[in-house]
Order: C-alpha cells, then structure tokens, then sequence
C-alpha cells in the first residue's frame, strides 16, 4: 500500500548533541558495553542496576490490592475498546465520530489485531511506563507486536533521541542480546524496528516511569502484614508465658557436669514447648532460671506465668488499611471504583459509582491515552493511506439505569482526532451498544 512520509520524532536534526549521550534521572550513568554482532553499544540501565523494571512487577506481582488498582485503571483507559473514527461537525452538535472501515483498513486487520494490540498497549504502559512496538516489514505487509518491556533496554543516545533498542530475554544475565534500530523517518521500510510510547515526564529521557512505582514503599510495608498475622497464628503475636525454673531443678535432674546439666536443660525446654503446644507452630516462651530465696524456697518447683497480650494485630491491620489507601492515592484511580475500602464503607450508591465512572473516563483517562493515540493516528495512520478526517480513537462505557437502557450501560466515542480539531467545539455523539 503507498504509504505517507512521516516524522517519528520530535527533535529535530539541528538538535544539541552530547558526545558522552544523554543521561536522565532514571539511573546511574551508562557504563556497560555489550557487542551485538560484531557492533559494541553502550548500554543505558534502567535503574542503577538496570533490573528496576523487574522488580517493580515483581512487587506489583506480590500484592492483590496493587494489581487490582493497576488493573481497574488499564480497564477505564481501555474503556469498551477502540477503533478508527470518520470527524464531521454539525451546527449545535459539535464534532460528531463515527466507526470508519475500508478496504485498507480491513486488510490490515487481517494481519493485525488492532483490539489486543491496544490492549497490550494499555496493559504495558499503566504497568511499567513504557509500550514498544515491533514493526515488522514481510512481503510488503506491516506486522505489529508488541515487546516486553522488561526485555528492552536503551543504547546511550548521542543524537538527541534513541537510535537502537536492545533484545534480551534477561538482563540479569544479557545472553544473546539482539539490536533493533529505532523507528525513524529515515527506516521506516526496514526490515524490522522498534518504536516507544511513553508520556513525557521530567528526567525521564530513556525510560517512562508508572506513577504507582512512586508507592513502592508503602507496598513493602502492607507487603509485612500479612507475614505479621500469618507468623502470629503460630506464635499468639508476642511471648505469652514465662517458664520460671529453680536452678536446683536442673542441678538436681541435669547430672553432675555442665555437660549433662546443658543437654537436660534443652531437653526439658523442647519439652515444655511440646506440652504447652503441641508441635504447632512456633510459640514462644520465656525462660527464666531463678536461685532458691534466702528462705530456701521457691514454690513451686516449676511455675507458668501469663503474660498479657498488648498487641492483638490491630494496629498493623490499620497500617495496611493506610498503605492501601496510599498507593490508591498513587494509582490515578478513584478508590471506590477498583473495589478498595477506606475501612468505614466498601463504596457508595449506584448513582454515585456511575458519576465517578464517568468522571474516570472523561477526566482521568484522556491524557494516558493521548500517548497511544499518538501513535495510531501519526505512524499508523500514514501506513493505511487514511483520509484527513479519518483517526484513531477510544470508546467509553457509561454507565445508565435499567429504565433507561435494559443493558445498563451505553457506548460513548472518544478520541483526541490527532490534533485536527478545535476542542472547544468538541462534542460527541452516544450510539447504542
């Protein structure tokens, strides 16, 4: 298909270049060099250890609170899906969206699967701050895919953006590490390149940076509470018993040397763990080894004493409770839509939950998903030979009562329109799902 020159960056070829490469607020400066078939490139880590991807989804991975939020806000800025949409204004109605299809288009979705290819989109940008898509030339046809942010890593860039991505399945230990060139004007018919979305964010020159990372504190703290509870089923919280032994008591039983008085002594503590209870889990118990008196007692011989309990896990329940509501915080999401509780009520009516859907997706959304649009509408877009008034966009799901609509919720279009609009006079129009 004939395709549109382009621009794929913004910086332009009169830009500041520095000889030792851009540096950000990501990382410590790149340092590691790796040969790509027979080429050295200097590596730019992510991360002082160039691992800070990885671990932050491994602590994203470690707490169902965390992916829930992260997960509720992929869903809203996937909203009911996305395609390409055909702009026309009508006097009192604003811009008007309607589905758009063509030949071109069609055989494009025959090679493609624009719905899961956005969806991974979302799913890696919300998750890590980064989408890279592989663009892949066979035959005349581009294919999409989509990488794993966790595999790519950047070369040190000296011209004023990225030139080349580098391939590894893992950068704990680099084997087999593949260059890819990024996408510029200048390759676009290239066998294979690699483009990034990502917002941008001040010191974030390589690598996007997810908001929720910035609560990764507070995921370790609500990470240590349920170990707190799950090791104070097995030992009551806190030492709850002193074991008060006369010393005669092992002088007497334990044998002669220091020896055998050691060995009684153990054996007698595992003991009284055994008796009080039972091999389960792993209680505690003070011991304390105590003289006979001036009077030469101590009665009785072996004595329990009680200890009260002061902490029952409340108040480590109520630091979770804050956690939570910290990295909801830090989500971008409004709590009461991802199903967290502030712990005096789980969320509110219908009515409210419908208004703060709606205010999600028209006030929470709209800039993640410019990033994605970006995309669709200024690389894809030229590739499909697309008219002017043609661009990529997303649908919202609103939400209504059952007297108005039996399915309980509508579709509504939305889209940036790449810009070719005036968004004083934008408006949409509600289709029926």
């Amino acid at each position: 298909m004939d395709a549109i020159p382009m621009r794929t960056r913004s910086t332009p070829s009169a830009a500041v270049r520095f000889t030792e490469g851009n540096q950000d607020a990501n990382s410590a400066k790149g340092t590691v060099k790796r040969t790509v078939q027979g080429t050295t490139y200097k590596i730019y880590p992510w991360g002082s250890n160039n691992k800070l991807p990885d671990e932050m989804i491994q602590l994203y991975q470690s707490n169902g609170d965390v992916m829930n939020l992260v997960q509720a806000r992929a869903d809203f800025l996937f909203g009911d899906g996305c395609g390409w949409f055909k702009h026309r204004t009508e006097p009192g109605k604003g811009l008007i969206r309607e589905p758009y299809l063509d030949d071109k288009i069609r055989r494009f979705g025959e090679l493609n699967d624009l719905q899961e290819l956005v969806n991974t989109q979302v799913t890696y940008m919300v998750e890590t701050g980064n989408a890279f898509v592989n663009h892949s030339r066979e035959k005349g046809n581009l294919i999409l895919s989509m990488r794993d942010s966790l595999t790519v890593r950047a070369a040190v860039a000296t011209k004023g953006y990225v030139d080349t991505w580098l391939l590894a399945p893992d950068w704990s230990t680099p084997k087999g590490t593949v260059a890819i060139p990024a996408l510029t004007a200048d390759n676009r018919q290239a066998p294979e390149t690699l483009f990034q979305i990502k917002k941008k964010q001040t010191g974030q020159f390589y690598y996007g940076f997810a908001i929720w990372w910035a609560a990764a504190k507070w995921i370790k703290l609500a990470n240590r509470v349920p170990d707190f509870h799950n090791n104070g089923l097995d030992t009551e919280y806190n030492a709850n018993r002193i074991c008060r032994v006369a010393s005669d008591f092992i002088k007497k039983f334990g044998g002669d040397t220091t020896e055998s008085q050691d060995e009684f002594r153990n054996r007698f503590y595992d003991q009284v763990d055994e008796l009080l209870f039972n091999g389960e889990g792993k209680r505690r118990v003070l011991f304390d080894e105590c003289e006979i008196g001036t009077d030469g007692k101590m009665t009785p011989f072996i004595e329990f004493v009680d200890i009260k309990t002061q902490l029952s896990g409340k108040e480590y329940t109520e630091l979770y409770q804050m956690a939570v509501t910290a990295f909801a915080n830090a989500s971008s999401i409004l709590s009461g839509l991802a199903g967290v509780s502030d712990g005096k009520m789980l969320g509110g009516s219908g009515s409210e939950l419908r208004v703060s859907a709606e205010y999600q997706q028209f006030y929470r959304t709209p800039r993640e998903r410019q990033a994605i649009e970006s995309y669709w509408n200024r690389q894809i877009k030229p590739e499909l030979g697309l008219p002017d008034d043609v661009f990529f966009g997303f649908n919202n799901i609103l939400l209504e009562t059952l007297d108005k609509n039996k399915a309980g919720s509508s579709q509504k279009q939305t889209g940036s329109g790449g810009g070719a609009t005036d968004s004083k006079t934008e408006s949409t129009k509600q289709t029926a799902k």
